[in-house]
C-alpha cells in the first residue's frame, strides 16, 4: 500500500516544478485544467507521476477524473496546488490507515502559512453527517477502492468553478456516510497551506447564501430547511453587517428549490 497525491490545478506549465514547490515525495495524479488534452506519464525517483491536461473546466470534474486515475490498493489523498507537505507525509497517512483498518476515509490537519486555516481538536474521533461538515478537500485521505466500488463521485454542480461554488466535499462525504463507509479524524498533520484570495467567496451576498442553501438541498432534502435556518441562526454574527437574517433565509431556500427543481436528486 502506498500514498497517491491527486492534484488538481490549471494553466500549470512545469509540472516537475509544482511537484517540488508542494514536497511531493510519492506517486501522484495531475490534473491540469488547461484548455487542451494530453496525457504523459514520468518517474521521479522511482514515483510514478500521471499528468493529465484536459480541456474541462470545474474543481469537482477535476477531482473525479483524478479519482478514476487513482490506484485501487493505495491511499489516495486530495491536494490542491497551494499545499506544501510535510516531509513524511506519507509514512504519516500509511501508519494512519494500518492503525485503522477499519476506517475507509481519514481526515488530517492542515495548518495554513500565511494565517489560521482551521482549529482541530486533540483526540481521534469518529465523523458522522454534522461533525463531517467542517471538513476541507485538503484534509482528506480515502481508500480509492472503497470510492469506486460504492460508485461515489462529487457531485460536478458544485465546487468551484460550477453552478454552485461551494459544498462539494461535504455532499461527497455525506454520500459516502449514506454508502456505510467510515469516516475518522486523526489529529496529525500532514501539511501546510498557502491561504490567499479565494476564487469564489465575495463576501456574504446573496449568491453565497443562494449557493450555501443549494448545498443543503444537496445533502438532504429531509432536512434541508432545519440545516438552512440553524446555518442562518449559528452565523448570524459573521453576516449581519452585510446581509439580514430573514433575506439570508430566503436566499438560502431559493437555492434549495433550485437544485430541488433543476438539478436535484430523489
Amino acid at each position: 500500500m502506498s500514498v497517491q497525491v491527486l492534484i488538481s490545478t490549471m494553466n500549470e506549465s512545469d509540472p516537475i516544478k509544482l511537484l517540488e514547490k508542494m514536497n511531493i515525495s510519492s506517486d501522484a495524479v495531475i490534473v491540469n485544467q488547461c484548455g487542451y488534452e494530453k496525457e504523459e506519464i514520468f518517474y521521479i525517483k522511482n514515483h510514478k507521476i500521471t499528468y493529465l491536461c484536459c480541456n474541462e473546466t470545474g474543481l469537482s470534474r477535476s477531482r473525479n477524473k483524478a479519482i478514476s486515475y487513482s490506484n485501487d490498493n493505495d491511499i489516495a489523498l486530495l491536494a490542491d496546488d497551494d499545499l506544501v507537505y510535510v516531509d513524511n507525509y506519507s509514512e504519516l497517512i500509511k501508519k494512519a490507515f494500518d492503525e485503522n483498518p477499519d476506517y475507509d476515509i481519514i481526515r488530517f490537519k492542515v495548518e495554513g502559512i500565511n494565517k489560521e486555516f482551521k482549529s482541530y481538536g486533540k483526540k481521534s474521533k469518529r465523523l458522522g453527517y454534522l461533525t463531517s461538515l467542517k471538513t476541507s478537500s485538503v484534509e482528506i485521505a480515502f481508500r480509492p477502492q472503497k470510492i469506486k466500488n460504492a460508485n461515489i463521485k462529487f457531485n460536478e454542480q458544485f465546487g468551484a468553478g460550477s453552478v454552485y461554488r461551494m459544498g462539494e466535499e461535504n455532499i461527497f462525504l455525506f454520500e459516502c456516510l449514506r454508502k456505510g463507509l467510515k469516516i475518522k479524524y486523526v489529529p496529525i498533520k500532514i501539511a501546510d497551506l498557502y491561504i490567499g484570495e479565494s476564487s469564489w467567496f465575495n463576501g456574504f451576498n446573496s449568491k453565497y447564501f443562494f449557493d450555501r442553501g443549494a448545498v443543503f438541498g444537496a445533502l438532504s432534502n429531509r432536512w434541508a430547511l432545519i440545516l438552512i435556518f440553524q446555518f442562518a441562526l449559528r452565523h448570524y454574527k459573521k453576516y449581519k453587517s452585510e446581509m439580514t437574517l430573514l433575506n439570508a433565509i430566503k436566499e438560502m431556500i431559493r437555492g434549495y428549490k433550485d437544485y430541488r427543481r433543476n438539478l436535484g436528486e430523489k
